[in-house]
């Protein structure tokens, strides 16, 4: 009984994190997309070197806030990269 119970809360809190962490991507994909133009090189360079480190990171230390800032750095990234793709068809 306790282990079904365990497996079930288990499961109730590993979607809300997965849903926390798709909805976090999203905006924060939305908000790089949007300042792009702007911010394209910036947003490239400090998604690349926050993945980087915050890869090494987290090999040291898990937690919520390193995935957190991970998926905040994976947004920023993936949001630099369309810009960057149209740049290299237009020129």
């Amino acid at each position: 009984m306790d282990q079904a119970l365990n497996n079930t809360v288990d499961e109730t809190l590993d979607s809300r994190t997965a849903r926390r962490t798709r909805m976090l991507f999203a905006v924060t994909f939305c908000l790089a997309v949007l300042a792009s133009p702007v911010f394209v090189l910036y947003e490239l360079l400090l998604g690349t070197l926050g993945l980087v480190a915050l890869g090494m990171l987290a090999r040291v230390r898990e937690g919520g806030g390193t995935m957190t800032a991970t998926v905040i750095a994976a947004g920023m990234l993936a949001g630099s990269l369309p810009y960057l793709l149209t740049a290299a068809f237009v020129s």
